[in-house]
């Protein structure tokens, strides 16, 4: 059954009107007499039935409340360093079909597709919308936000405010910033970064299944993903102090517009919300 986020319902009686009564009428070109579901983006659903259609409104009947798909118990953030071209767009939307609760656009030292002020507002009118449609496609009941992007610098103090956070990261990384288009790939440091990554390389990072069967039971979680080159040592060194788990994905180098989607789902499962 097709499904509508409509802002307020109240009574037995709903009128959509403006983008919610094209999308009715235009795209998913449904009459009267036909049955949808409608949320208001805060947990609660309905079935309705359409009672009539003109130019400008659609008139709507509530026919009784509907149980909605629940949230994850792990409520999880994604901080995403914001990718070339339009990769950020199919971020947002399969972290939101498989669970993410809240999307942050991430700006690294590394980040190659830096915000600008104006242009900017109209593509993080466009995330947005694809997060509602997400969100109506996978049949959840709550909005998911995504924020203004921030960064990488200003999120130190957010982590630690997380039962977990997790930064996937591969020493490959670590060094000038990559030439390629979206792949990380193996390059030599310089002196400078070899000394300041020395520490980082004491430890290799763990793997994420093995971090997350070791720990206990959590209610929110942070995943902060990289650009295609990969994290600056000094920003791994910030991540770390606020507490988060350095973490690897396996050994194959993913695309920093897949790996969100995979630790997400990697948490999620392991949680009991997938699978």
């Amino acid at each position: 059954m097709h499904r509508l986020l409509v802002d307020d319902i109240r009574g037995e009686s709903v009128v959509v009107t403006g983008e919610q009564h094209h999308r009715v009428t235009r795209v998913l070109r449904l009459q009267p007499g036909d049955a949808l579901c409608i949320f208001d983006g805060r947990g609660h659903e309905f079935e309705a039935v359409i009672e009539s259609a003109d130019r400008g409104r659609v008139t709507l009947r509530v026919l009784h409340a509907v149980r909605p798909v629940p949230e994850p118990g792990v409520r999880i953030t994604l901080f995403q360093s914001v990718p070339r071209g339009d990769a950020m767009e199919r971020v947002i939307q399969k972290c939101i079909e498989v669970g993410v609760a809240e999307i942050v656009p991430l700006v690294t030292r590394r980040t190659v597709a830096r915000p600008r002020a104006g242009a900017e507002g109209n593509k993080l009118a466009r995330w947005r919308k694809i997060a509602l449609h997400a969100v109506e496609q996978s049949g959840r009941a709550w909005l998911v936000p995504v924020a203004e992007p921030v960064p990488a610098e200003g999120i130190g103090e957010r982590l630690s405010c997380f039962d977990l956070a997790l930064v996937p990261h591969t020493h490959q990384t670590i060094g000038p910033r990559c030439d390629s288009d979206d792949v990380a790939a193996d390059v030599i440091p310089s002196e400078a970064e070899r000394s300041q990554g020395s520490r980082l390389r004491l430890s290799e990072p763990g793997r994420l299944r093995n971090v997350l069967t070791a720990g206990g039971a959590i209610s929110s979680a942070a995943i902060v993903i990289g650009p295609e080159g990969g994290f600056e040592p000094a920003e791994i060194e910030r991540f770390s102090a606020a507490g988060a788990r350095i973490v690897s994905l396996g050994p194959r180098v993913l695309r920093s517009e897949t790996a969100g989607l995979v630790a997400a789902a990697i948490v999620l499962y392991h949680f009991g919300e997938m699978g």
